[in-house]
Protein backbone atom coordinates (compact mmCIF):
# COMPACT_ATOMS: atom_id res chain seq x y z
CA UNK A 1 0.00 0.00 0.00
CA UNK A 2 2.65 2.16 0.64
CA UNK A 3 3.06 2.95 -3.52
CA UNK A 4 -0.25 3.69 -3.38
CA UNK A 5 0.25 5.90 -0.28
CA UNK A 6 3.23 8.07 -2.12
CA UNK A 7 1.28 8.82 -5.24
CA UNK A 8 0.43 12.46 -5.81
CA UNK A 9 -3.04 11.77 -6.61
CA UNK A 10 -3.74 9.55 -3.79
CA UNK A 11 -6.97 9.81 -2.36
CA UNK A 12 -8.11 7.53 1.29
CA UNK A 13 -10.39 4.86 0.13
CA UNK A 14 -13.40 3.68 2.63
CA UNK A 15 -11.03 1.07 4.12
CA UNK A 16 -8.35 3.47 4.79
CA UNK A 17 -10.18 5.24 6.48
CA UNK A 18 -11.54 2.86 8.48
CA UNK A 19 -7.88 1.28 9.27
CA UNK A 20 -6.82 4.26 10.35
CA UNK A 21 -5.62 4.07 13.88
CA UNK A 22 -4.93 7.75 15.63
CA UNK A 23 -4.38 7.38 19.62
CA UNK A 24 -6.37 9.65 21.10
CA UNK A 25 -5.92 12.16 24.31
CA UNK A 26 -7.87 14.46 25.56
CA UNK A 27 -11.54 15.12 24.44
CA UNK A 28 -12.28 15.38 20.61
CA UNK A 29 -15.44 17.00 18.79
CA UNK A 30 -16.83 16.67 15.43
CA UNK A 31 -19.66 17.41 14.07
CA UNK A 32 -21.31 16.11 10.66
CA UNK A 33 -24.65 16.36 8.88
CA UNK A 34 -26.18 13.39 6.72
CA UNK A 35 -29.44 13.61 5.36
CA UNK A 36 -30.36 16.89 7.40
CA UNK A 37 -29.85 14.98 10.70
CA UNK A 38 -27.03 16.81 12.28
CA UNK A 39 -24.50 14.86 14.76
CA UNK A 40 -21.90 15.65 17.04
CA UNK A 41 -19.75 13.01 18.39
CA UNK A 42 -17.06 13.28 21.59
CA UNK A 43 -14.20 11.35 21.58
CA UNK A 44 -13.18 10.88 25.17
CA UNK A 45 -10.46 9.00 25.42
CA UNK A 46 -10.16 5.66 26.56
CA UNK A 47 -6.85 5.70 28.64
CA UNK A 48 -7.32 6.08 32.89
CA UNK A 49 -5.57 9.52 32.86
CA UNK A 50 -8.15 10.83 30.24
CA UNK A 51 -11.34 9.53 32.46
CA UNK A 52 -11.67 11.70 35.02
CA UNK A 53 -12.47 14.46 31.80
CA UNK A 54 -15.78 12.37 31.03
CA UNK A 55 -17.96 13.83 33.19
CA UNK A 56 -17.97 17.21 31.16
CA UNK A 57 -19.50 15.43 28.54
CA UNK A 58 -22.56 13.90 30.06
CA UNK A 59 -24.68 16.63 29.41
CA UNK A 60 -27.57 16.39 26.92
CA UNK A 61 -26.53 12.75 25.83
CA UNK A 62 -28.25 10.91 23.25
CA UNK A 63 -26.55 7.52 22.92
CA UNK A 64 -23.17 6.15 24.09
CA UNK A 65 -20.80 4.36 21.56
CA UNK A 66 -18.53 2.11 24.14
CA UNK A 67 -15.48 0.73 21.62
CA UNK A 68 -14.02 -2.19 22.05
CA UNK A 69 -10.80 -3.70 20.04
CA UNK A 70 -10.96 -7.10 20.15
CA UNK A 71 -7.75 -7.68 19.29
CA UNK A 72 -6.84 -6.80 22.44
CA UNK A 73 -7.31 -9.71 24.71
CA UNK A 74 -4.08 -10.84 25.05
CA UNK A 75 -2.42 -7.19 25.97
CA UNK A 76 -2.11 -5.20 29.18
CA UNK A 77 -2.74 -1.31 29.74
CA UNK A 78 0.09 1.30 28.68
CA UNK A 79 -0.51 2.78 32.25
CA UNK A 80 -0.75 -0.57 34.09
CA UNK A 81 1.23 -3.33 32.78
CA UNK A 82 -0.57 -5.91 35.01
CA UNK A 83 -4.36 -5.35 33.87
CA UNK A 84 -5.37 -7.29 30.50
CA UNK A 85 -6.86 -4.30 28.40
CA UNK A 86 -10.04 -6.82 27.64
CA UNK A 87 -10.88 -7.11 30.99
CA UNK A 88 -10.60 -3.70 31.43
CA UNK A 89 -12.78 -2.37 28.59
CA UNK A 90 -15.51 -5.07 30.33
CA UNK A 91 -15.24 -3.33 33.95
CA UNK A 92 -15.40 -0.13 31.97
CA UNK A 93 -18.32 -0.60 30.09
CA UNK A 94 -20.21 -2.37 33.40
CA UNK A 95 -19.36 0.87 35.09
CA UNK A 96 -20.04 3.65 32.65
CA UNK A 97 -23.18 1.72 32.12
CA UNK A 98 -24.20 1.75 35.62
CA UNK A 99 -23.47 5.93 36.04
CA UNK A 100 -26.50 7.91 36.36
CA UNK A 101 -26.23 10.05 33.73
CA UNK A 102 -26.91 7.06 31.35
CA UNK A 103 -29.76 5.13 33.43
CA UNK A 104 -32.20 5.86 30.20
CA UNK A 105 -29.43 6.83 27.41
CA UNK A 106 -29.08 3.61 25.09
CA UNK A 107 -25.37 2.07 24.54
CA UNK A 108 -23.99 0.61 21.50
CA UNK A 109 -21.26 -1.13 21.95
CA UNK A 110 -18.91 -1.81 18.86
CA UNK A 111 -16.12 -4.00 18.89
CA UNK A 112 -13.50 -3.30 16.32
CA UNK A 113 -10.32 -4.51 15.03
CA UNK A 114 -11.91 -7.73 13.71
CA UNK A 115 -9.53 -7.95 11.04
CA UNK A 116 -6.76 -7.75 13.79
CA UNK A 117 -8.62 -10.14 15.94
CA UNK A 118 -9.33 -13.13 12.84
CA UNK A 119 -4.89 -12.86 12.52
CA UNK A 120 -3.83 -12.92 15.94
CA UNK A 121 -6.26 -15.69 16.66
CA UNK A 122 -4.52 -17.98 14.37
CA UNK A 123 -1.08 -17.86 16.58
CA UNK A 124 -2.07 -16.42 20.16
CA UNK A 125 -4.94 -18.19 22.12
CA UNK A 126 -7.62 -17.00 23.95
CA UNK A 127 -6.89 -18.57 26.85
CA UNK A 128 -3.25 -16.51 27.38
Amino acid sequence: NIDRFLQPDYKPTQDDVLRVRIRSTGIEEAEFEIEELKFRMIDVGGQRSERRKWIHCFDCVTAVIFCVALSEYDQVLREDDEVNRMQESITLFGGTCNIEYFWNTPFILFLNKLDLFQEKIKKIDLSC
